[in-house]
């Protein structure tokens, strides 16, 4: 602090710096708000920075891995999928054939696929 600052805050004034933290910061809404459970479901492309894919059939199924395939996490749902067990077998099959981890979130329904050496906190 300068010796004119301590001047003028004896005298009351403020800075602008001391004006501008008094404010209150804005409320940010976070950016992990997905609820399978709501009754009209919101579909976010990413959640938290991770790919989110809808799995419906082969086709999406295939895209998660592509994104997979390239060192990204997915994350994976498969609740409107036609056979989810068959599309979890399928990804989990893959995924583990290459070393990478599948983490179920919800169970049947959400689950994160990990290539080797990606953790989750």
């Amino acid at each position: 602090m300068s010796i004119f600052g301590g001047l003028f805050r004896a005298l009351g004034f403020e800075s602008e710096d001391e004006v501008k933290s008094k404010r209150k910061p804005k409320k940010t809404e976070t950016k992990a708000s997905f609820n399978l459970k709501k009754d009209k479901i919101e579909k976010p492309d990413r959640i938290d920075g991770v790919k989110v894919i809808y799995v419906e059939g082969i086709f999406s199924a295939k895209k998660a891995l592509d994104i997979y395939k390239s060192g990204e996490p997915v994350l994976v749902n498969v609740q409107e999928a036609e056979e989810r067990e068959r599309m979890l077998g399928y990804l989990e099959g893959y995924v583990s054939a290459t070393k990478g981890k599948v983490e179920t979130i919800e169970e049947k329904v959400l689950v994160i696929l990990l290539p080797e050496g990606v953790e989750i906190e």
